[in-house]
């Protein structure tokens, strides 16, 4: 069975009526898709987000977004909690946020409500060892009451040692962004990160780069990347399917537990094990772009 592509939108970047037509690309075949507000987005461009608006968004893509996030505040833990009830209020079921430098009541607030996903957030721009420290404390207070998704989080060493349920990353962009390829080779369970047309670093690299189908050249040759980017741009994509299953591996089948508000069961789905590994972007034609060449990476594979 082809794995699900999964892609996490923000509301700040797909506001418009056309968010339909990357949704229907990517359900085209399996696909989870996790719905955020881009709060942290929106604050950097300038945007202003009401819950009325989130509301509505999340309302009108219900059934294709496999769950969605509250529309938190960063740095106001009562104003998010606010939004949480608002969400709720009207018929949504949004994954409650929680940020690092909180007070800790408002996690345990969550857990009392029965909520059994939580995501974490502003997990960046921290030293990691004050991060780890906290999100030590985390995991130990919500053990056996809920699982987590991490924005933002994939700092391997991090993810090896935790066991969320979920994440996701838009640092699989860097390709595209500053020409650099982040490979994960399953056979040392480690990334390599080369710059794109560097052929030394393609040469070092040759193995794994054959073992995503591509030819190393076409890396080396500007001309020939630019001709056939949509495959480099699936085997970062992929390179991140082949790390979640390194963790789902290294920590087993992660579920959520039994409660009242599951996000993912709203509709009377079944919420999968973790971990699940979504690829944040917010532009359409690179997801776009992934998710074809991913569909077609599988096919070739499969014949």
């Amino acid at each position: 069975m082809t794995a699900a592509f999964k892609a996490l939108c923000s509301f700040a970047y797909f506001r418009r009526p056309s968010f339909g037509e990357l949704l229907g690309e990517l359900h085209a075949g399996p696909a989870q898709v996790f719905g955020d507000s881009g709060a942290h987005s929106a604050r950097t461009l300038g945007l202003t987000l009401t819950v009325q608006d989130y509301a509505a968004w999340c309302h009108r893509w219900d059934n294709q977004l496999t769950l969605y996030a509250n529309l938190d505040v960063i740095g106001a833990p009562e104003a998010t909690w606010r939004n949480q009830k608002e969400l709720e209020a009207r018929g949504l079921h949004p994954i409650p946020v929680f940020h690092t430098g909180e007070p800790w009541h408002f996690l345990e607030r969550y857990l009392d409500q029965g909520h059994t996903y939580i995501a974490l957030g502003k997990l960046l721009g921290n030293p990691l060892t004050d991060v780890l420290a906290w999100l030590d404390t985390a995991f130990r207070i919500a053990e056996g009451r809920a699982v987590f998704h991490g924005f933002g989080m994939t700092v391997w060493d991090v993810l090896r040692r935790l066991p969320f349920y979920s994440v996701d990353s838009s640092k699989w962009l860097e390709g595209e962004r500053f020409g650099v390829a982040t490979l994960y080779d399953d056979r040392t369970g480690s990334w390599s990160r080369f710059l794109l047309r560097d052929k030394s670093a393609v040469l070092r690299n040759r193995d794994l780069i054959r073992s995503y189908g591509l030819d190393p050249r076409v890396l080396a040759n500007r001309a020939h990347f630019t001709a056939r980017r949509q495959e480099f741009t699936a085997a970062i994509a992929q390179s991140y399917h082949r790390a979640e299953a390194d963790l789902r591996t290294r920590h087993g089948l992660i579920r959520l537990p039994d409660g009242p508000h599951n996000p993912i069961t709203r509709h009377g789905a079944p919420s999968t094990p973790g971990i699940h590994v979504y690829l944040a972007a917010a532009n359409q034609t690179v997801l776009t772009r992934a998710v074809h060449g991913v569909r077609a990476a599988a096919r070739a594979h499969a014949s």
